[in-house]
């Protein structure tokens, strides 16, 4: 029968294997990543961008064991052997999908991958399995990290005790010198990576770190701080309120009064208030303290009682109310400008804080006693300012119904008054209706007349015009007749003697008698006849 043996399956990975898992790249440029991830790594400041890692290709484990590669080499004989059929059957182990298995071949540590798994050699063993959803996995020096989008791994290569940023991915790191801490929380305001902290300052303060021992202050973003410098704190540059503690004070007549007020402030200088004051709200406490109590003993307690007092004899000319006018500011309006006088120039200029208000809460008499005879007295004068304004009101109605009946005879005069002007007006609109009309009458009647003679005057011109060519054409057609008829006449002899007596009957033409004068013409050549037209046909 054949020789009882195993066939080992070589499942170490090669050295060129390994070398290429231990080679970790570095990047010092942005990844190709999604626009969350680049957003990330504007952000971050530059001195980490060199410690930043970029995850595996398409998320895939390396050197991962599949399924069936140690049965394929296993010998015939194993099949038919009893205690080889025992081993097999206990060194088989089923990875599901999701699943990674993790075993040991002597020191070497394996990574199954999903599917049955044989294990033929001795020397291996089956360890775990561990689901690929898990942050985390490490096998000996493999560590298996799962980043999600929007954090950042922080390990450490303990070798040189750089820091590992890891973006959003799937890395595979085979080192020993690998040692991962956590997941960075960049909302947080300071995330420690080893000796390095990474600082986030947010709109509304700032924060404030020593670089040579030199105060140097961090404006709103992402900073790291690396030793030697070292990291302050945060100093919040907002509008803030500070109450400050109720107070007993002496006025100037040596009357003590309470007061209970609020400082608002803010921090517009920084470098200027960390550098010049330690405890930064307890010396704008003190100081507006010490402000207060100086004030109020400057006054007197006729200034805190009677600093509203109200006149109402001043009445307004517009509209006749009577009104109530402060003759001087109050009190807690003097405090106020007082206190910012004091304090503001002197606050911002020298310390870099901003004492923008005060509000006071509270002021009153410490003594009950003195308290309640002010109150006596105080109830006394306003009884009688409440008689004066009783009486006050009484003429003012008696004023406004004085006022009312003369309005409404006022208005009854001028409805009178705007009655008569309508009818005046309308009146007046008639006449100038009428006058309008009979002008346009007259014009119309103008019109119409001298449209008639231009008419008659045009009919007569084209009559005479007509007339004119008539003649004219008659003239013209007697001269073609004339012309013929000479024409004729001058071809007979007895044409010639009919023209003669045509032209003497033209001439005869009208006369009555004729007288034969015999040598008439010699007579008339000679000039000497002298004749009486008279005297002719007597």
């Amino acid at each position: 029968p054949p020789s009882f043996r195993f066939t080992r399956v070589n499942l170490r990975p090669s050295r060129r294997d390994m070398k290429r898992s231990n080679d970790i790249k570095m990047i010092a440029r942005e990844p190709k990543s999604t626009d969350l991830d680049n957003d990330m790594l504007i952000q971050l400041p530059q001195k980490l961008k060199k410690y930043i890692y970029s995850p595996v290709e398409e998320a895939k484990i390396p050197n991962l064991i599949q399924p069936g590669s140690c049965s394929s080499k296993i010998g015939w004989c194993c099949w038919f052997n009893p205690f080889c059929a025992c081993y097999i059957s206990s060194a088989h182990h089923l990875i599901k999908e999701g699943q990674i298995g993790l075993g040991w071949d002597g020191d070497e540590p394996l990574l199954f991958d999903k599917g049955r798994h044989f294990l033929l050699s001795f020397t291996m063993h089956f360890q775990s399995v561990a689901e690929l959803t898990e942050e985390r996995i490490c096998h000996g020096p493999i560590n298996i990290i799962r980043v999600a989008k929007g954090k950042i791994g922080y390990a450490m290569n303990t070798l040189d005790g750089q820091p590992m940023l890891l973006m959003a991915g799937t890395h595979v790191i085979r080192k020993s010198e690998f040692k991962f801490y956590n997941f960075l929380d960049l909302t947080k305001p300071v995330n420690n990576l080893g000796a390095l902290k990474l600082i986030r300052v947010d709109q509304g303060e700032v924060g404030y770190y020593f670089q040579k021992g030199e105060l140097e202050i961090l404006n709103p973003g992402l900073h790291v701080v690396a030793p030697p410098d070292k990291f302050g704190n945060f100093l919040s540059t907002q509008l803030q309120l500070l109450s400050l503690d109720k107070q007993v004070h002496e006025s100037g007549d040596y009357v003590r009064l309470q007061i209970d007020a609020d400082v608002f402030y803010s921090v517009v200088n920084p470098k200027k208030a960390l550098l010049r004051v330690k405890n930064l709200k307890n010396v704008i406490k003190k100081t507006a303290i010490s402000t207060l109590a100086g004030i109020i003993r400057s006054s007197t307690l006729s200034e805190v009682a009677g600093s509203s007092r109200a006149t109402f004899s001043n009445k307004d000319e517009k509209d006749g109310d009577s009104k109530h006018r402060d003759t001087a500011p109050s009190f807690q309006e003097k405090i106020h400008d007082n206190f910012l006088s004091e304090l503001h120039e002197y606050m911002l200029k020298d310390l870099g804080i901003d004492i923008s208000n005060i509000r006071i809460n509270d002021l009153r008499i410490a003594s009950e006693a003195l308290a309640k005879n002010i109150s006596k007295e105080t109830i006394k004068i306003a009884e009688q300012e409440a008689d004066y304004r009783m009486l006050q009101k009484e003429a003012d109605i008696k004023t406004v119904r004085a006022e009312n009946k003369a309005l409404e005879k006022k208005i009854a005069a001028q409805a009178t008054a705007d009655e008569e002007m309508i009818r005046v007006k309308a009146q007046n609109q008639a006449n100038i209706e009428r006058a309008r009309a009979r002008a346009e009458a007259i014009e119309i009647e103008a019109i119409a007349e001298s449209k008639a003679e231009v008419c008659k005057a045009e009919a007569k011109a084209k009559a005479i015009l007509i007339t004119a060519e008539a003649e004219k054409k008659a003239r013209m057609e007697k001269g073609e007749g004339d012309k013929a008829y000479a024409k004729l006449i001058e071809e007979t002899k007895t044409g010639t003697m009919l023209v003669e007596l045509d032209t003497q009957a033209s001439v005869l033409k009208g006369l009555q008698k004729v007288a034969y004068v015999p040598g008439l013409p010699t007579l008339l050549s000679k000039g000497s006849m002298e004749i009486n037209p008279g005297n002719i046909f007597k």
